[in-house]
């Protein structure tokens, strides 16, 4: 390298940070060369698409052309037929015969003529004969409308050679493409009348169906004399087109050109391009327009793409260039700044031994090291971690004691508030019945007092596993209320299935033949107070509590052993 280059190698890249040099040098690399292609590619494809649609869009021009003039030709074959007719000739000769009968014989004539010729033909709406004087020959049409046509018949050029065409505007919307040829005595050859022929626009629209060039294009038929749109393949309210449209196609004209594919800019700045192609012999020109916007989308597309990939090339060369830049200061930082960490006392610092360098075996034996202290740590984090898992099973265990009776192994009151209220609410969301179980061992203070406490324990004991075993489905929910009073919660459960259920409960604890000797009944028995509601958003626990209270209080004042469903009305007795 020649010494003149070193102040730049040495003098002024070596005060950049390797990982900026690095980082500048891939992003240089990898776009330059992507700029450069993707600005040929665009300008290539750019110049592609536009030369391909020139080349279809002119061809399909002609084609409509050349299709066009066969539907025309098809109208003026069927006029030249009429005009040479004997039929037609004769009634033209009794017309201008000076005869008032046979002119009016003839006028009548003329309409018959007119329809059996063009009756068969749906597109054709209107057909006239005119005389020299350019007045219609029918003795039923309206004069506004046998002026309007004997306008345009005016405004008609020279007819004694080929037909003449034009757009017919019959007023209230409705629009015809118009042929106009002149009629001679085929005896001397002297002028005998015009035919006037209307045919719908929608005779020429079978043209465009299944013409598509894409990129939203429009073909329509334009008369270039007075840039009238005489045709046109979509729905539109335009009835001429831009004024720069007629300038382009005026210029074909004057270069003697049939086809031709121009650029214009319509008068609200959107740029076009458009195929043109002459209809024979007429002044009308099929036009395929193209939004310059919408044909250029596929060099667009391009043009993003090579953005999008110009951006990820960005992106990557960004990454990969600060992940080498990274990889080179990287390890030496974070070598020091474990050093520094473990002289603070931090045995947990790791140094990363990815690669096979020096830096990688002084990494090594760091930590080496420090995992020999680290070790020490964990193990001790183990135990307390296993403590803390005994201690958590501990505490999950008394949680559940906390919630059970201790006596009877059932829910205790704390368990049974929390599942009433939580049952309330979820009755209340699902739009289910709730029912609610209260009992009272019969004369059970008395039971204790002739068999002793431990007796009277173990009779509760009893008791709740003939609850638990007549509850059977898992949400439903036994608990000791206090002393010798159980209460049950039923989910989903109607009234009957409530009060059949308290009748399964009290008849198995009679059944059960516990002496008592200071009962009525002679066995233990209890009494069962249900309370069973639909449950809205303001029914509480301490509602549901009250009616269930109530109903065990009209059990025992009814003799005790026995179910009474309670209700609303029960608070009040």
């Amino acid at each position: 390298m020649p010494a003149r280059f070193d102040f730049l190698w040495l003098g002024f890249l070596r005060k950049i940070e390797i990982r900026y040099r690095l980082i500048t040098s891939f992003i240089l690399v990898s776009l330059v060369p992507l700029v450069i292609s993707g600005l040929l590619a665009y300008r290539e494809t750019t110049r592609a698409t536009q030369d391909k649609v020139r080349a279809y869009s002119i061809q399909v021009a002609k084609q409509i052309a050349q299709n066009l003039m066969l539907r025309m030709e098809r109208i003026e074959d069927t006029s030249e037929e009429l005009a040479l007719s004997d039929k037609l000739q004769r009634l033209l000769g009794d017309y201008y015969s000076g005869s008032e009968a046979a002119s009016a014989t003839a006028r009548s004539a003329v309409a018959r003529v007119l329809l059996d010729t063009y009756g068969s033909l749906p597109d054709v709406n209107q057909k006239y004969l005119l005389d020299r004087k350019r007045q219609v020959i029918d003795p039923q049409i309206f004069a506004p409308l046998a002026s309007s046509i004997g306008r345009v018949a005016e405004e008609a050029p020279d007819l004694s050679g080929r037909a003449w065409w034009t757009l017919y505007n019959g007023g209230h919307g409705q629009k015809s493409v118009a042929m106009l040829r002149e009629i001679r005595f085929t005896g001397n050859n002297r002028p005998a009348g015009i035919l006037f022929v209307g045919v719908r626009p929608s005779y020429f629209f079978s043209i465009f169906e299944g013409v598509d060039l894409g990129y939203d294009s429009s073909i329509f038929i334009v008369d270039a004399s007075d840039g009238t749109v005489v045709v046109q393949s979509r729905e539109s309210n335009a009835n001429t087109v831009d004024p720069a449209l007629l300038e382009g196609i005026t210029a074909s004209l004057t270069q003697h050109r049939s086809s031709d594919f121009i650029a214009y800019t319509r008068a609200d700045k959107t740029r076009y391009y458009a195929a043109i192609a002459q209809l024979p012999h007429t002044s009308w020109w099929v036009v395929s327009a193209t939004p310059s916007d919408k044909l250029n989308a596929d060099t667009r597309s391009v043009r993003d793409k090579i953005i999008a990939i110009g951006l990820l090339c960005f992106a990557a060369s960004l990454l990969l260039s600060a992940l080498i830049a990274r990889s080179i200061s990287l390890p030496l930082q974070r070598l020091v700044s474990a050093m520094r960490e473990a002289g603070s006392g931090d045995t947990t610092v790791r140094v990363e031994q990815a690669g096979g360098d020096e830096i990688t075996v002084l990494s090594r034996k760091f930590n080496e090291m420090a995992g020999k202290l680290q070790q020490h740590k964990e193990e001790l984090e183990q135990q307390v971690a296993l403590r803390t898992h005994e201690l958590e099973r501990a505490n999950r265990k008394l949680e559940a004691l906390s919630a059970t009776d201790g006596l009877t192994g059932v829910a205790n009151r704390r368990r049974f508030d929390e599942a009433l209220v939580n049952e309330l609410r979820r009755s209340v969301r699902s739009g289910h019945a709730l029912a609610l179980l209260m009992l009272d061992v019969d004369y059970f203070k008395k039971y204790n007092d002739r068999y002793g406490h431990l007796a009277g324990d173990e009779c509760l004991r009893i008791v709740a596993r003939v609850l638990q075993k007549s509850s059977r489905r898992a949400s439903d929910l036994v608990a000791r209320y206090g002393g010798e009073e159980f209460s049950v919660i039923i989910a989903e459960s109607d009234t009957a299935h409530a009060l059949q259920q308290a009748e399964n409960i009290c008849q198995a604890i009679f059944e059960l033949k516990l002496p008592h000797a200071d009962s009525p009944f002679g066995y233990i028995t209890a009494s069962i107070g249900v309370a069973s509601l639909l449950p809205d958003e303001h029914t509480s626990a301490e509602q549901m509590l009250r009616i269930a209270d109530q109903a065990l209080y009209h059990a025992k004042y009814q003799g005790r052993n026995r179910v009474v469903l309670g209700s609303d009305a029960t608070q009040d007795l």
